[in-house]
């Protein structure tokens, strides 16, 4: 009789809890991101050399983000696992991931450290993200040509470069579909790709969802980075481009569909 009410209230229960935690989580992103932007980093930047000041600013976008991940594990609002997280300390990689939910470029921004992406020319205009897509020089390209020359440029002063070849946060239970970008930026630039692949359990903002729309339990996630492909070692130099940027990625596909068998929450 009693288990009529009390399920109910647990649920509930738990509902208030995780809109709280989830309360907390966005409070201190937001404090924490005016605080960094509009205080720290100009306190610690006005002796750099400015043509250094962008490779400082994305060591203290790193920090921050590798503070605020282990501070959601610590209040609940998630559960994360890396696996092979070394694989991303290498500089100057093109890092490709899936895309199934909002969090997965702050998971990356926590484990690469002088990580440049490649973000909406609109936001530049949104008054608290604008502070670090500028000093972070983060890609804000109109054209594809220009993305890529631009690309290309950061790859080759030592950053690395976090793309989603899906193009928007896909549903995780769709099958690996990569536009030839990452493909065609690691081939101009002569540099290895690294793949990460990320699952939730269960999914949290991701298509469609809001902030508000929170799952039963705490959401587990796990990242594991995959083994690079180094487009010198696998591609013939004598193809097309065009050619050559559809192999890889192509491999690259593979490669992600692999790791999605292996770890992904829905194959075990």
């Amino acid at each position: 009789m009693l288990s009529k009410y009390w399920n109910p209230l647990q649920k509930k229960l738990r509902w208030i809890i995780r809109f709280g935690v989830t309360v907390i989580s966005y409070s201190v992103y937001g404090l924490g991101s005016f605080l960094l932007w509009y205080g720290i980093y100009p306190l610690t930047s006005w002796w750099i050399k400015p043509s250094e000041r962008p490779a400082h600013a994305r060591h203290l976008s790193y920090l921050a983000f590798n503070f605020f991940v282990r501070f959601l594990n610590f209040i609940g609002y998630w559960r994360y696992q890396v696996i092979g997280a070394d694989k991303l300390r290498k500089p100057g990689r093109v890092i490709v991931a899936n895309h199934p939910s909002f969090l997965d470029i702050v998971l990356l921004f926590s484990l690469v450290d002088n990580a440049v992406c490649v973000v909406k020319p609109s936001l530049a205009r949104v008054p608290l993200v604008s502070a670090p897509i500028r000093r972070c020089r983060h890609i804000t390209a109109e054209t594809p040509q220009r993305l890529i020359a631009d690309a290309v440029i950061a790859l080759r002063n030592g950053a690395s470069l976090i793309l989603f070849p899906q193009g928007t946060r896909t549903p995780p239970d769709l099958p690996v579909h990569f536009q030839r970008s990452a493909a065609r930026i690691a081939l101009e630039a002569k540099v290895p790709i690294v793949p990460v692949f990320f699952c939730y359990q269960p999914l949290l903002l991701g298509k469609g969802q809001w902030w508000y729309n929170l799952p039963d339990k705490t959401p587990t996630v796990l990242a594991v980075v995959g083994e690079e492909l180094n487009p010198k070692r696998l591609i013939d130099p004598a193809l097309q481009l065009s050619i050559a940027s559809r192999r890889l990625t192509q491999m690259l596909e593979s490669r992600l569909s692999e790791l999605d068998k292996r770890y992904g929450f829905s194959g075990k």
